[in-house]
């Protein structure tokens, strides 16, 4: 996949030409496999230090997304997400939140890809409702995959291994969720 077809890269290009005048620079922090417990618990000097790579970088925008965190606790979203809007706030960021793609039918309890409008899984319920409760944004990519079976597209053909990996149009939907948020007037 091409730099322009991940989330971040089509989504600052896009940015660029819908904001020509804006001074905008892509720094992508993506680990591969990880979720957000794990991204915490690197040690400073770490390439994947949390405070290193996100924090003293002083971002004015850090999108937030974490498919697998979606196999983690109630208790470990709640303080790990509430962590990073009380960091994001500290340096003067804005965060956007960003609810995952939908993955494999049988890991997220789905028996079939027709109505499957609404994403099962407890973690996105978490994350609609903490961004509400705490006034962050939300692109929410999930609904976007959900409503794909309404026009004869089965999920699954948007995930390169059929898996779990979005392909360039899966990461179409991310990019266009997140365009969404930033209107033209």
């Amino acid at each position: 996949m091409q730099p322009g077809e991940r989330i971040g890269g089509g989504f600052a290009a896009a940015l660029k030409e819908r904001f020509p005048q804006a001074d905008i620079e892509l720094v992508t922090v993506g680990w591969p496999g990880k979720n957000s417990e794990m991204f915490f618990a690197e040690p400073p000097g770490s390439e994947w230090n949390y405070v290193a790579r996100i924090l003293d970088s002083r971002p004015d925008l850090i999108l937030m997304e974490f498919v697998n965190d979606a196999g983690l606790s109630s208790d470990i979203w709640q303080k790990n997400y509430t962590r990073v809007v009380e960091d994001v706030r500290r340096i003067g960021a804005e965060l956007i939140l960003m609810t995952p793609h939908y993955v494999r039918p049988d890991w997220m309890g789905l028996t079939e890809e027709k109505r499957c409008d609404e994403d099962p899984r407890p973690y996105v319920q978490f994350l609609r409702k903490f961004a509400r409760e705490h006034s962050i944004a939300l692109a929410d990519v999930s609904r976007s995959y959900g409503g794909l079976w309404r026009r004869g597209i089965p999920y699954t053909t948007l995930l390169v291994n059929g898996i779990n990996h979005p392909n360039a149009d899966g990461m179409k939907l991310f990019q266009k969720a997140l365009l969404d948020l930033f209107p033209i007037k």
